[in-house]
């Protein structure tokens, strides 16, 4: 028996994960998805320098297209653990890049990153700093 046919992006109804900026980084949740419990993982892979404030943004989009080409100052990295009948499995584990049309697939999920903007102070400590993380979800199939 053949899984079935994955939906094209387009298809696909994207959720937002629960990710709370404010809680800093790294930070973990589960979320259930369908019917099933899934644990999430997230953190940042990023060197700041020392003399920037607290609200010091950081958008890990890749820059604009130009004669030098640049990376992101850094990026995030997901993890996805799916709770099924033979205990806790990583699914997914890898960094993401903000390209809101690119989805990565874990096994029934698909997953993409729509926008992440650090501020240095949630680097291993909370508050409101301005951060903004959003991630999208879908269910491939059922």
């Amino acid at each position: 028996m053949t899984a079935p046919a994955a939906p094209t992006a387009p298809d696909l109804v994207f959720n937002r994960l629960p990710v709370e900026p404010d809680e800093g980084l790294p930070q973990a949740f589960g979320c259930l998805i369908g019917s099933t419990a899934y644990d999430f993982g997230l953190y940042v892979e990023l060197a700041p320098p020392d003399t920037d404030p607290p609200e010091a943004l950081y958008d890990l989009a890749a820059p604009a297209p130009s004669a030098r080409p640049a990376a992101p100052p850094g990026y995030l990295v997901l993890r996805v653990v799916r709770h099924g009948a033979d205990g806790p499995r990583t699914v997914f584990l890898r960094k993401l890049v903000v390209e809101p049309q690119h989805v990565h697939t874990a096994g029934q999920l698909a997953i993409r990153l729509v926008t992440a903007r650090v501020a240095r102070g949630n680097l291993n400590g909370r508050g409101h700093y301005g951060s903004e993380i959003v991630i999208g979800v879908a269910q491939r199939w059922a």
